[in-house]
């Protein structure tokens, strides 16, 4: 009798292993392991740079295709900016900062008969100077604005009659293009003074409500392309980037050091 029930036992045995029933158990849909998602975050877009795209679809919309009408001032292009990044922070009254162009204005009133822009920049760094600027929205006074080009250069030889004198035209100082709404700029700035600007321009600040704007320190402008890619500078305008770049002038050699001198800031 035990040796029937132990044949028994053994016939059961063998059924199971043939069946599979000591096989490790294959992982059904319940007892898997549940993956680990890998989700890259989304690049976090700072608020001024959603401003400033808004602002330059409005300016395009606005402006759309327009002519520009570069006028020379007959002035002196030597800069009178410092000739090194020491001497630079010295300047009391003066910041340098890197700031991103987010909105680009004209003047409600023009200083004379020169309209005026107003561009809105949001400071990114302080090099010299006010530290209190970072991160700041402030605004920056540069000559040249929008106006009918019957009003520009009437009776001049450079004159182009066959511009229509309706057509509106931007007019700009050559040796300070205006920056665009987008761009990056490194530029040393101050608040006008009375003693300096005189109290024409202190009026003309007051009736077009610009009283806590800045200036370029510089009366050309020394003002600063920044390409955050390669992180260098380069003069706002590309003739002037030339002519300085080949330049051998004592002046010339300073503008060069000073530029790179703030290269290594940035």
């Amino acid at each position: 009798m035990k040796r029937k029930i132990g044949w028994v036992l053994a016939a059961a045995l063998l059924v199971l292993l043939a069946a599979g029933g000591c096989a490790p158990k294959t992982p059904t849909a319940k007892n898997k392991p549940t993956p680990v998602k890998t989700e890259q975050k989304a690049e976090t877009v700072p608020t001024y740079r959603v401003v400033a795209d808004n602002n330059l679809d409005k300016f395009k919309q606005t402006h759309g295709q327009y002519r520009t009408i570069n006028y020379d001032p007959q002035e002196d292009l030597v800069s009178l900016l410092p000739g090194s990044l020491t001497q630079l922070k010295k300047e009391s009254r003066t910041s340098t900062v890197r700031a991103y162009v987010t909105n680009w204005q004209q003047a409600a009133a023009q200083l004379r008969s020169t309209p005026m822009t107003v561009l809105t920049v949001h400071v990114q760094q302080v090099l010299t100077g006010r530290q209190q600027l970072a991160e700041r929205d402030i605004q920056l006074i540069l000559p040249g604005g929008f106006r009918p080009y019957g009003e520009y250069d009437k009776g001049s030889i450079y004159h182009d009659d066959k511009i229509p004198d309706g057509e509106l035209v931007l007019t700009q100082n050559n040796q300070i293009p205006i920056p665009t709404i987008g761009s990056t700029i490194v530029v040393p700035i101050t608040k006008p003074m009375a003693k300096q600007w005189g109290p024409e321009y202190m009026a003309w600040m007051k009736q077009a409500e610009l009283t806590t704007a800045y200036v370029p320190v510089d009366d050309h402008s020394m003002i600063w392309r920044y390409d955050p890619q390669t992180k260098k500078l380069a003069t706002n305008n590309p003739l002037q980037e030339k002519w300085r770049s080949t330049g051998d002038q004592t002046w010339n050699k300073k503008y060069q050091r000073l530029t790179t001198e703030l290269e290594k800031q940035l």
